[in-house]
């Protein structure tokens, strides 16, 4: 018997593979804490759980959603793709944005993303390295990745019940960066048939 306890600030997932252990350890719990418990996990940290026949889907609908309402692009065209295949970005590529913040925010919004959507992590890794001086082009990228996003709200990830065995793919563009010469280099790590990095 396994039990799994996650713990962020006031909030607890407990896993295991005996309902029982799972009913003991709350009993447990609510004799030393007051607590409250929510049933089977549907909704954590902005990451929707969902069961599926054969395991679990996870996805930040909502979180996308409010993105997108709080970029007021809830009425942009969807993007086939996060990004323009081939493209380099620059940091002299076009002027220098006033809002910074904004950008920095949206960025940021997108990195946790990341989590359930790997599919965007190359995009947003590209706009991170501007993070420091972003320009009006990468917003256009950031823009775009956001309206690839509204086409594809209910993407995310999707454990299935199987093989434990852990994978990892590599790969880089070296010396792909257009300013520095430095490389970019991504990686893909699964757990069964299950992407999980």
């Amino acid at each position: 018997m396994c039990i799994f306890v996650l713990i962020n600030v006031d909030d607890i997932i407990v896993v295991s593979n005996a309902d029982t252990a799972i009913d003991t350890h709350i009993s447990n719990l609510s004799f030393e804490f007051a607590i409250k418990y929510l049933g089977e996990l549907s909704y954590f940290l902005g990451i929707h759980v969902t069961k599926i026949e054969n395991g679990l889907h996870l996805h930040q609908e909502k979180y996308v959603f409010d993105l997108l309402h709080h970029m007021k692009m809830t009425g942009a065209k969807p993007a086939p793709t996060p990004c323009i295949s081939g493209a380099k970005l620059s940091k002299f590529s076009s002027d220098p944005l006033i809002n910074r913040t904004a950008y920095r925010s949206m960025v940021g919004a997108l990195q946790y993303l990341t989590l359930t959507r790997p599919n965007i992590s190359y995009s947003v890794n590209q706009l991170c390295q501007f993070l420091h001086f972003p320009t009006n082009i990468h917003l256009t990228v950031a823009k775009r990745v956001l309206r690839y996003l509204k086409g594809t709200l209910q993407f995310g990830l999707q454990f299935n019940k199987g093989s434990l065995q852990l994978n990892g793919f590599c790969d880089s563009d070296w010396a792909g960066n257009l300013d520095d010469q430095k490389y970019t280099s991504g990686y893909c790590i699964y757990l069964g048939s299950c992407l999980i990095s």
